[in-house]
């Protein structure tokens, strides 16, 4: 997944809608997304180095209008000017630390699954 913003820029915010793979009941993953840490690391694309780590991600939910029962979850990152002052192409990890009814970390999933995530700072 190839993610473009301008250098210094703050828009547009980088969106990942989370895809319901069938795999998991839905509704329970929906209710661990609601009580989890998730944050947003990226990395310089050649060398590996950091440049954002553990930064907090927030999240936000589509209400569906036809026969769908459940709401799409999407996750959203804004960078921030100092954040894109540098051109150049970089890779972007999303993590979701799941936590338990007492705050307490659990599972860890890290996005996307399928394909990596670049930003690209022009």
């Amino acid at each position: 997944m190839e993610f473009y913003i301008r250098q210094g820029a703050s828009d547009p915010i980088l969106k990942m809608k989370i895809i319901d793979d069938g795999k998991n009941d839905k509704s329970s993953f929906n209710d661990l997304l609601e009580n989890s840490d998730i944050t947003f690391d990226m990395t310089e694309h050649k060398t590996g180095e950091p440049v954002i780590l553990n930064s907090t991600c927030s999240l936000t939910t589509r209400t569906k209008k036809y026969n769908h029962t459940t709401d799409e979850y999407y996750i959203l990152y804004r960078f921030t000017e100092e954040q894109t002052a540098n051109i150049g192409k970089f890779e972007g990890k999303i993590t979701v630390q799941f936590l338990d009814s007492d705050s307490n970390p659990t599972t860890k999933l890290i996005l996307p699954v399928k394909e990596k995530l670049f930003i690209n700072i022009f």
